[in-house]
Order: structure tokens, then C-alpha cells, then sequence
């Protein structure tokens, strides 16, 4: 029984460091609040935009242009044609949307990383403008764009505490 006690006392003894160093404040194996909060990006591509565009036009420009994203899935019906991308951890992506008879391009939705949305907001800011009188919504990240001619309509939305959508509608004259 006294070898019994004494094994016991050193098995304590040994565990006691363990215990202190894996409940530390200093643990490795947890990733810091704010790297997760760092921008997974230095810079924002814009996706395929142009009204009208082609299937052919997209594919081209996503593997020129977009080479972190890969083709995952075409779908095409009797209405409209898809192409989803995205990238290979699959939190990010774009859905182009192709109408049926003409094979052009009418939309575009992004999806990208909050994180990253102070970079991409500068770009918009830069190469749009917002829409004055707009409902924007900074917690939500809801805003609207527009190009210089009118043509192209910019929404922004938060989906989740993760990602937001960009989305680009194209305005007939």
C-alpha cells in the first residue's frame, strides 16, 4: 500500500506540469484572435463583369485572371446556364448565371471572406461610385455602386459572420 501511496504521489507530481502548461495562455496549438482576423488577401480581383459575356469569355478570364478559384460545377437548363467557382477551401466563389437563348451573361455573385472586406471596399470606392440615397448598412455590409455610366448596379450583403455577397446586376437602357 505504501508503494501503492508513493506511485500515486509521483504520477501526480509528474501530471501537475502538464496540466499548468496545456491550460497556459500560451498555447500554440490555438490560433490568435487576430490572425483569424487578418486578411487572407493583399489585393482583389474582380470577377468576370462584362454584360453579355460569354461562357467562353468567363472560362478564359477566371484562368487568367482568377487562378485560385477552379471551375466546380456547370449546370445547364433549359433556361440559363451556371458556372460555379471557388476556391479550394471552398469559402469563397463566384456564380455566373447565363440566360438560355442568347448565351450572354446577366449575373454575377461573389462570395468572399469578411476579413477581407476593408481591401475589397477600397477597391469599389475606387473604381465605383456609391449610389447617394442608398440603404446602406455598415453591420450588414450593405451598399450599393454603380458605374460611371449607369449600367451596372454593385449590392454588396453580409450573409454570414464569415462571408458577403457582391453581386452585379447589369441595367438595360
Amino acid at each position: 500500500m505504501k508503494k501503492l501511496f508513493s506511485l500515486a504521489i509521483l504520477a501526480m507530481l509528474m501530471a501537475t506540469p502538464l496540466f499548468l502548461v496545456s491550460c497556459g495562455d500560451d498555447d500554440d496549438m490555438l490560433p490568435e484572435e487576430s490572425e483569424t482576423s487578418k486578411p487572407t488577401i493583399t489585393s482583389w480581383t474582380e470577377p468576370f463583369h462584362d454584360n453579355g459575356g460569354s461562357i467562353d469569355d468567363v472560362k478564359s478570364y477566371m484562368a487568367s485572371s482568377m487562378p485560385r478559384y477552379s471551375l466546380v460545377n456547370e449546370t445547364t437548363g433549359m433556361s440559363s446556364t451556371q458556372l460555379t467557382y471557388a476556391t479550394g477551401s471552398f469559402t469563397e466563389g463566384v456564380i455566373y448565371s447565363f440566360s438560355g437563348t442568347t448565351g450572354s451573361l446577366y449575373s454575377v455573385i461573389d462570395t468572399e471572406l469578411t476579413v477581407n472586406k476593408t481591401i475589397i471596399f477600397k477597391y469599389l470606392n475606387e473604381h465605383y461610385t456609391l449610389i447617394p440615397g442608398s440603404t446602406s448598412n455598415e453591420s450588414m455590409l450593405q451598399y450599393r455602386f454603380t458605374n460611371s455610366d449607369r449600367s451596372i448596379v454593385i449590392s454588396t450583403m453580409k450573409v454570414s459572420e464569415t462571408c458577403f455577397n457582391i453581386d452585379y446586376s447589369f441595367i438595360s437602357k
